[in-house]
This record gives C-alpha cells, sequence and structure tokens, in this order.
C-alpha cells in the first residue's frame, strides 16, 4: 500500500510541474514554492522528466540555481480537429501548443463518408508533411458537435452526423493513424480553449459560456475546469422549452422572451425573419433580397447578419429579443451556479457590441464578453486535450 501511495504521489508531482510548465519556463525555486515541496524534491522529479525528454533545462549550464525549466516542444505532437464549424479544420501543435501547420476543409452541412474521407485524408498529410517530419503523433483530439457516448464513441444524437450511426470517429482515428483518439463535446472544448489560450479566463474560475449558431449549446466551468457532467452532456441547452404555455409556433409572443423549441439559436430568429420578409415584402430586407435574386425563403443567417449590423429595423427587434431570451436564460443558470462572468461564442459573436448590451441588460450586473478566440476556440481546446492526454500518457 505504501509503495502505491508512492507511486501515485510521484505521478501526480511530475503531473503538477508539467501543468506549471506549459503556462510558461520557470525555475527549480518558483516550482517548489508553487508546489510547496523543496528544492531536493523539485530536482529529483524534474530529473525524471529530463530523462524521459518531457521538459529541458534552459541553456546548457549545470547546476539547477538559477536555471528555468520547460516543455520539450519537440517531444512529439498532437493532431486537432475541429468539426463544429462550416468548415471543418485540422491542425498539429507541438508540446508548447504552437500551432506547425493547419488545414480546413471545404464547407460541410452535413456530413458524409466521403467528408470522412477527406478528414482522414488531410491527417495523412499533415502527419506525412514536412512541418511534422521527425516528429511522433502522440494523440488525435477530435472537437465534435452532438452527444457522444463516452464507453464506445458513437454518436447519441446528432443530427449532422445523421448516417453515422454506430461509427466511433475515436475507434476509426485510432485504427487509421495506430495511436490514442479522444472524442470531446466542441462546446465544452471552445470552453476550454478559451480558459487556456484566450485573453480573460485564466483568472476566472466560475464562468458559463452560451454558444450562439444555427443550433445552440452551452459549456460550463466551475472550479477551474469544464463541467460535463456525469455523462458528458452537461450544457445542452439547445431544445429548454421556455414557456411550456406557448402553444403557437408563429405566434408574436415568440418575438418576447418566450420562444417554444431553441430560441436560443439563430436559427430560431432567422425562421422569425423570414415569416416577416415573407409578409412584407416592402421591408428593407425582402427588397435587398429581391435585389439580389434571392427567394425569401432562401435567406441566409448571413443575410439576417448584416442587416441587423446596418441597422434594419425588423431585424433587431427580432435578434434583440432573442438576446433578451438568451441574457434571461444566462442570469438564471449563472445565479443558479453563483457564476459571474457569461462568455458568447459562434455567430452571435459577429453582432456586435450592441447586441452584447441587449444580453447584458437581462444579467444583473454580471459580467458578459465575446470569445477573445471567436472560430479558433474548439481547435484550441481539442489541441489542449490532446497535449492533456499525451502528457498523461507519457509521464
Amino acid at each position: 500500500m505504501q509503495e502505491r501511495n508512492q507511486t501515485y504521489l510521484r505521478r501526480k508531482n511530475k503531473e503538477d510541474i508539467i501543468n506549471l510548465l506549459r503556462e510558461r519556463s520557470q525555475s527549480y525555486s518558483e516550482i517548489a514554492r508553487a508546489l510547496k515541496l523543496s528544492n531536493t524534491a523539485v530536482g529529483k522529479i524534474a530529473d525524471a522528466l529530463i530523462a524521459d525528454n518531457l521538459i529541458l533545462r534552459d541553456g546548457d549550464t549545470k547546476g539547477r540555481t538559477g536555471i528555468n525549466l520547460q516543455i520539450n516542444a519537440d517531444f512529439g505532437y498532437v493532431v486537432a480537429i475541429d468539426l463544429s464549424g462550416r468548415k471543418l479544420t485540422v491542425c498539429a501543435a507541438d508540446f508548447r501548443s504552437n500551432v506547425l501547420v493547419r488545414r480546413e476543409i471545404a464547407e460541410v452541412v452535413s456530413f458524409s463518408k466521403s467528408d470522412l474521407n477527406a478528414l482522414i485524408d488531410a491527417v495523412r498529410g499533415i502527419v506525412n508533411g514536412e512541418e511534422c517530419k521527425g516528429r511522433r503523433l502522440c494523440c488525435i483530439s477530435i472537437a465534435s458537435p452532438g452527444i457522444i457516448d463516452r464507453a464506445s464513441g458513437e454518436f447519441l444524437l446528432n443530427p449532422r452526423f445523421k448516417g453515422f450511426k454506430g461509427v466511433s470517429l475515436e475507434q476509426v482515428f485510432s485504427e487509421e493513424f495506430k495511436c490514442r483518439t479522444v472524442v470531446r463535446n466542441d462546446i465544452n472544448l471552445a470552453f476550454e480553449g478559451e480558459k487556456v489560450y484566450g485573453t480573460f479566463l485564466k483568472d476566472v474560475m466560475n464562468a458559463l459560456m452560451f454558444h450562439i449558431d444555427v443550433g445552440t449549446g452551452a459549456a460550463i466551468i466551475i472550479d477551474g475546469k469544464v463541467y460535463e457532467g456525469t455523462h458528458g452532456f452537461a450544457g445542452e441547452i439547445g431544445y429548454f422549452k421556455l414557456n411550456m404555455f406557448a402553444t403557437d409556433p408563429n405566434g408574436l409572443e415568440n418575438l418576447n422572451y418566450a420562444n417554444y423549441y431553441d430560441s436560443l439559436s439563430l436559427y430560431s430568429s432567422l425562421a422569425m425573419v423570414m415569416r416577416e420578409v415573407l409578409a412584407d415584402p416592402a421591408c428593407p430586407l425582402a427588397v435587398q433580397l429581391k435585389s439580389e435574386g434571392v427567394d425569401p425563403h432562401d435567406v441566409t443567417i448571413r443575410h439576417m447578419v448584416d442587416s441587423y449590423a446596418s441597422g434594419d429595423v425588423m431585424v433587431r427587434r427580432i435578434i434583440d429579443a432573442s438576446g433578451r431570451v438568451i441574457g434571461t436564460v444566462a442570469n438564471n443558470l449563472a445565479e443558479f451556479l453563483d457564476i459571474d462572468t457569461i462568455v458568447l461564442s459562434g455567430t452571435a459573436v459577429e453582432l456586435g457590441e450592441s447586441f452584447l448590451a441587449v444580453v447584458a441588460s437581462c444579467l444583473n450586473g454580471k459580467t458578459v464578453r465575446f470569445s477573445s478566440l471567436m472560430e479558433n476556440a474548439p481547435l484550441m481546446g481539442a489541441v489542449n486535450t490532446g497535449l492533456t492526454q499525451a502528457f498523461a500518457d507519457n509521464i
């Protein structure tokens, strides 16, 4: 039992040192103070990590006084994949989180077998490319929308992957590239990316993220870590029914704080915009669509976002109503969890400061900000998760 406890303690101390050095290079003394260990103890643990080639001493000076330790960027690399955006994105990053190479695949609406093959080809191209030559692939990390079974890696719910029932991306990529693969929810990874690599969450211990796009998702950070829930599904708010007494899906109450299903998403707002355009062919957006030769039934989120930015009264009325719904839901969840910081991500970021002010008006003084990483957040979250797993596998 004592030997087992000592083994656990050694591993825990290694993990703690790695985590400190992932933030920045540090001296033996700084690490000792942070971990409340003696310099001698830190020296022994660091020597073991140096022997494993995971960390390096700055320079070639012998001894430890004044010498900084840092992560060995060239130990290996991870591949991160983001399946959440309009374009599928793949990158490779070294062990200091430096992105070595990045590729984008053509826009994808509904994921198909050919898209999966293109994704595998893109990863293969990165693995065999010059940027990763001589390095070891240690992990593939995938940010995916939807609900994924933790045990099997299969999709339990994801409209974008309708034809992939019984398919495990984890298994597919592990077998193809002979390395560990992890698949996690894209919004959780986006928040993780924002926390680790963003500009304003590093010292925030409790926060909420709302991803407002074609669909809606949320993520929660509690005590500095993303909370995933019992089954990894925490934050699935897209199907909140906000007003159980609203029986008419076309009623005007849907413009006023109490939409029916998925009222937080831009797609829901788009449905209302389309209704108004069809009802009033003389409204500015209807006139614009006609001048572009676009059928009102084909109005897009891009049209809506641009019209909002230009000050279109009808579009602003609808989106601001949605903003008040978002703010109300965010405030209720923040009050329940005792959280003071809310982050908005997704295409909603393009609505700008006026939309942010509408959301903030419902937040009782809480801080609300747009994501600093924006569309890069899920990919960088996948990088961080891949590196965390790779370090754990090699300690």
